[in-house]
């Protein structure tokens, strides 16, 4: 049943995935363990970025890594990240047992400890610099216990695979789960990424905790969020005034954020909230993290990932789509074009590693509108 793999610098037992097929997908979750080929990228960004975080505040460090499965996210934390000890936890026996071979095949049994427990039992019970929740579906039942686990100036990383709630598919489950109405639509992946974030804000802001993200990006079928916890009233009110509101006018194409809390209303438009408004990420530790990458294949794709996610750093909210633009004037011109044409008019626009047709820019949204109309279907 169970195969060796090899994944970034590291070889692990993993279940024979060829086994558990339905309709041409691989599905990890029939395996007797949990383990998904197609979070590879997640996992070596996620190692370039504890690596950057260590570096940073002098090595070391104590890992909870509660959904261990194969055990191979830790491994990898320990082998190519540094990570000094790490506490490795899954509910599931089998997982458990597997994730201690894997273990003791990389010759870690004196750093990563191989527990079994429920997710939120091992982290209340442990006190960590860094906590990686990568639950299967969505992280917000355990970010209480995260928050309460981890260290002052510690890095929390979760991943969230609830698209569908978050984006808006089912808003009502996005309000019961993570407490903020979703925008579907065209602004739904930022929305939805945003709404995360604010999520485990207002969890910090309970116990006067709060939170930096340095990296926070969308991939496939994925958020992945990194973040520094501080145990800190500064902090705490720096995060209150980084929650807010996002909105959408469909008539005008206007959006924005509203950084009043609460809530508040505006006649013809849609809102959504309370959502993170403030930076999604740290450019500088971005830089950073980027500077350390290794040559080698799986860090330089995690690279690519890391540096997509640039431009929706800069202190301009939300984005266009030129879907939208080309709207009812049956123009929709190509992204290329379009970014070269604000360029010439001076306005400044960028890329958003949120869609591949999307445009960042704080033209408004009648002068984007002309400009769309001036322009000639493009093939390029």
């Amino acid at each position: 049943m169970y195969v060796v793999l090899r994944e970034g610098e590291v070889s692990f037992y993993a279940p024979d995935l060829s086994r558990y097929v339905a309709g041409g997908r691989i599905e990890p979750a029939w395996a007797p363990v949990f383990y998904n080929p197609a979070m590879a990228n997640n996992r070596s960004v996620s190692v370039i970025v504890v690596r950057a975080y260590l570096n940073l505040i002098g090595g070391g460090g104590v890992m909870c890594e509660p959904f261990t499965g194969t055990g191979v996210r830790s491994i990898r934390y320990v082998k190519e990240a540094g990570v000094e000890r790490i506490i490795a936890g899954d509910i599931d026996d089998e997982a458990v047992r597997v994730a201690g071979r894997n273990v003791e095949l990389n010759g870690l049994r004196d750093q990563i400890k191989v527990v079994r427990g429920d997710a939120n039992e091992v982290l209340v019970s442990n006190r960590c610099d860094m906590v990686d929740l990568d639950p299967y579906g969505s992280p917000a039942p355990y970010v209480w216990a995260a928050l309460h686990s981890i260290r002052h100036g510690g890095l929390l990383c979760a991943t969230a695979t609830d698209l569908a709630v978050l984006q808006g598919s089912y808003a009502n489950k996005a309000i019961r789960r993570y407490g903020f109405k979703p925008l579907r639509g065209h602004l739904s992946r930022e929305i939805g990424l945003r709404g995360l974030l604010g999520f485990i804000a207002r969890q910090a802001l309970v116990m006067d905790m709060g939170i930096k993200p340095l990296l926070s990006y969308w991939e496939g079928h994925y958020y992945r969020v990194c973040l520094t916890v501080h145990r800190d009233r500064g902090m705490a009110r720096e995060t209150t005034h980084n929650l807010g509101y996002a909105y959408y006018c469909p008539g005008s194409l206007e959006r924005r954020f509203v950084d009043k809390y609460p809530g508040f209303t505006m006649r013809g438009c849609v809102a959504a909230g309370p959502i993170w408004i403030g930076p999604i990420g740290d450019v500088e530790f971005i830089d950073y993290a980027l500077s350390i990458v290794k040559n080698v294949e799986h860090e330089l794709r995690a690279a690519g990932t890391i540096r997509g996610t640039i431009s929706d750093n800069l202190p301009i909210p939300l984005y266009y789509t030129v879907t939208e633009l080309g709207r009812g004037m049956g123009v929709v011109p190509s992204l290329t074009s379009l970014l070269r044409r604000l360029g010439e008019l001076g306005i400044e626009a960028h890329r958003t590693h949120f869609s591949s047709e999307g445009v960042k820019t704080d033209a408004e949204p009648w002068r984007l509108i002309r400009v769309v109309s001036s322009l000639l279907p493009a093939d390029d």
